[in-house]
């Protein structure tokens, strides 16, 4: 009986899986990164200093945020990049940015909290506002570090790694690294 409903259980999962994953197939090549609709989604996030405000661009309600829990370090290279020394002068911050109940994308930010106002502070630890939002009277700008293509089997289409920039002095406030599924790039 036991085995019965581990089987049980293993077969509706994948199933579950596989229905999940149907809308993120890609017969047409849509989400190649050679693709015209990835193309112009990267040109989009290339031309703004905020990500968000380019999901938003396409999103008729406001662009949701998901918290999630953070489970990576700060690493050396991270420090380096934020041009700190020590791990307690960063935070991280891991969310998911929706359009609706549609997940457009997955966010990693670590980001020098003594470079920012208390009150932008406050919203970053506080609410769920985005990162862009919170921090844009910095007049931030991004530097964009890498895109890579990950690959239609991890679900992502594209990943950007940027650090962003404080308009008046140039210091870096935050390091993001921002995976792209699909619906973010749906035309």
């Amino acid at each position: 009986m036991t085995r019965t409903i581990a089987t049980t259980t293993k077969v509706f999962c994948a199933v579950l899986l596989a229905a999940l994953m149907s809308g993120c197939s890609d017969p047409e090549g849509v989400f190649a990164p050679d693709s015209a609709a990835v193309r112009a989604f990267r040109a989009r996030l290339d031309s703004q200093p905020s990500a968000t405000a380019v999901l938003q661009a396409r999103c008729p309600s406001p662009i949701r945020v998901l918290r999630l829990s953070v489970d990576r370090p700060v690493t050396e290279d991270i420090l380096t990049l934020l041009q700190v020394t020590e791990t307690h002068q960063v935070t991280t911050r891991h969310v998911r940015l929706l359009c609706g109940e549609t997940v457009l994308s997955d966010a990693w930010n670590w980001y020098v909290p003594e470079r920012l106002s208390p009150a932008m502070n406050t919203l970053l630890e506080q609410t769920d506002t985005p990162f862009g939002r919170a921090v844009q009277q910095t007049d931030f700008r991004r530097q964009k570090l890498e895109t890579r293509f990950p690959g239609a089997a991890s679900g992502i289409v594209l990943e950007n790694r940027a650090l962003l920039r404080r308009g008046s002095d140039n210091a870096p406030i935050s390091l993001v690294v921002e995976d792209y599924l699909p619906a973010a790039i749906r035309p």
